[in-house]
């Protein structure tokens, strides 16, 4: 393979196996290619798989995801031998079809010219000079692919686009020729029986015709499986292109201590007990004679190991229901855990009665694996039927990054919530924001599998009181919205959850630098807050966002738009939707669908 640019690790993620990316050559051509399987990482690596020396692990998240370990994204160099190589992020070509700026010629891209070791293509017929004064026509990727929603690929049908007459052999090449503004104006042109087709109307549902989708891979170079899906014309850098299905968890008690550490050599013969009530046998005999703290009993020392293992044994329970725990529980007292330090918080006197926990999250530390991805519409959660795999088989190892940073958590008071969302108006409101939610998630993944999430009042509280604040926080904080990050905590029933983590994070040891937990103090947090809900009472878009009308599309009825509530979508874990602003501040008509609406009222 031929260097072509560079990316950050981090963009990985979001640019993982089967998005298309663009570059720029030293020469300044544009490359269009589509990033590599997981195999092809292997293959192209020294050390495949876990034995790679880029790797990361976070226990918890690796038994979710079935899998023994993740590995960075491949960075700087590695040893072969006794000499040294670059690490590559494999990529392969992707349109095929190029065109000539200069001479309109549309073919793929084995009809053009290249260099040796270069990957720039270019027209040999509209290059002048020769030597260092050569001037070269670079071709360009064209703009449209074809999808499906099973996350397949192919090149736009440019050959049969045009209605060709009878006695055309289509040997002779195409020519995508601009005549006008739009797609009207863009014309396919056969230069041998001179038939041509305009693209109005190309990126339409059922635009295509009879064309099928063929079932290619291109990031897995796999042969064709055919597919049943409708194949779908799509812009080659459009943002449903590409929908990374990312699972992450933070790294809190009772993992990730010294604890976890001291426990090292003997995890392996721990994890592999048939029988969980041999394990206080084993650390019995094996474990507490060489324990470090002999303060520590051995059925004590047995009670907090069953901890662990039952948290990776349960492979139906929430990571996030640990997270909120630890995040509620005032910090560790009588263990140093490196990555995981919080300050609990007094509630402000002002929102007393509103919330239970405020609490200032100086360090933590987050793992990030990419699982799959979607095309043309989001994953609503890892149970979507339609996520396109990154590799030709399940491997063990799944592509990982790990941040470090700071943030705000806030959670309800679980009492004054079950109160709020027991009122008609809003369990209406909530229901059709449900009912909508549910019917975009069968259009796409139809009727066999169940809605895998509930859009509840408190759903629909904590989502939005989450962007609200992250809005007044990048004024504040001098963090841009698109650096905080939101993390919900939200379940059903009497002990559910009903909390929200804000937090920013850097790709380095040292995380960030604190400004951002700052604002977690009391009295820093009341005017964040005030400022928050009175900015949700108006929007600019007002009287249509309050009153629904920019939702009707998708039919949830909410009050949100890219006026008041939307936030750049790395930020959202649900891509912007779910979200209305009177459940926090009302509507004129019902001022009581507000959870905040009395507070408002005394104009705090």
């Amino acid at each position: 393979m031929k260097l072509i640019g560079k990316i950050r690790r981090s963009q990985v993620l979001s640019n993982g196996p089967g998005a298309i990316i663009d570059f720029r050559g030293d020469s300044g051509a544009p490359l269009s290619v589509v990033a590599a399987g997981l195999e092809t990482w292997d293959r192209m690596s020294a050390k495949p798989g876990l034995l790679n020396e880029q790797r990361i692990s976070h226990e918890p998240l690796q038994a979710r995801l079935n899998v023994r370990g993740f590995r960075l994204p491949p960075v700087g160099d590695e040893k072969v031998g006794n000499s040294s190589r670059p690490r590559f992020v494999p990529a392969y070509r992707f349109p095929d079809w190029h065109v000539c700026p200069k001479c309109y010629r549309l073919q793929r891209s084995r009809f053009w010219s290249s260099e040796l070791d270069r990957p720039e293509l270019y027209c040999a017929e509209c290059s002048t000079g020769r030597g260092r004064r050569a001037r070269k026509s670079f071709v360009v990727p064209v703009r449209f692919v074809v999808t499906c929603a099973s996350g397949h690929l192919q090149d736009f049908p440019w050959a049969s686009w045009p209605r060709h007459n009878s006695a055309c052999t289509r040997k002779r090449p195409l020519k995508l020729i601009g005549k006008g503004a739009g797609l009207k104006g863009l014309r396919v042109h056969c230069t041998e029986c001179l038939e041509e087709r305009d693209l109005d109307g190309a990126l339409s549902p059922g635009a295509l015709g009879k064309i099928s989708c063929e079932g290619r891979s291109p990031w897995l170079q796999t042969e064709p499986t055919g597919c049943a899906n409708e194949p779908v014309a799509i812009q080659r850098g459009a943002s449903n292109a590409y929908f990374p299905v990312v699972a992450s968890a933070l790294d809190v008690p009772p993992f990730g201590g010294t604890f976890r550490d001291w426990l090292d050599e003997f995890w392996a013969d721990l994890t592999s007990l048939a029988d969980r009530a041999q394990v206080p046998d084993y650390v019995r005999k094996k474990i507490h004679p060489y324990w470090p703290d002999q303060t520590v009993s051995a059925e004590q020392l047995s009670s907090k190991i069953l901890t662990l293992l039952h948290i990776l044994d349960d492979d139906g329970s929430d990571l996030r229901v640990n997270e909120h725990l630890m995040l509620c529980s005032g910090g560790s007292k009588d263990e140093h855990f490196p990555e995981f330090r919080i300050v609990p918080q007094d509630p402000p006197t002002q929102f007393l009665g509103l919330f239970d926990h405020v609490v200032s999250v100086e360090r933590l530390r987050e793992v990030r694996a990419l699982r799959g991805f979607t095309r043309l519409s989001p994953a609503e959660s890892a149970g979507s039927a339609l996520i396109a795999q990154l590799s030709e088989t399940a491997l063990n190892w799944l592509p990982a990054i790990e941040v470090r940073g700071e943030g705000i958590f806030l959670e309800f008071n679980g009492q004054r919530v079950m109160e709020w969302e027991q009122i008609p108006s809003v369990v209406a409101r909530a229901r059709t924001a449900h009912e909508a939610a549910e019917r975009s998630w069968r259009e796409h993944n139809g009727d066999e599998r169940p809605f895998p999430m509930t859009i509840s009042p408190r759903f629909l509280l904590a989502h939005t009181t989450a962007h609200a604040l992250v809005e007044q926080l990048s004024l504040d904080s001098g963090y841009s919205t698109a650096s905080i990050r939101e993390r919900l905590y939200v379940s059903e029933g009497l002990d559910g959850m009903c909390g929200f983590l804000l937090y920013t994070s850097a790709p380095d040891a040292d995380g960030t630098l604190g400004g951002l937990s700052r604002k977690g103090r009391s009295r820093e947090l009341v005017s964040i807050l005030s400022g928050a809900l009175h900015g949700l009472e108006w929007c600019s878009a007002d009287p249509l966002c309050g009153s629904g009308i920019l939702t009707l599309s998708e039919g949830s009825g909410s009050a949100a738009c890219h006026s008041c509530c939307f936030l750049p979508e790395t930020s959202c874990e649900h891509f912007n939707r779910h979200l209305d602003r009177a459940m926090l501040v009302g509507t004129p008509q019902a001022p009581e669908i507000g959870y905040f609406n009395a507070l408002l009222k005394k104009k705090v």
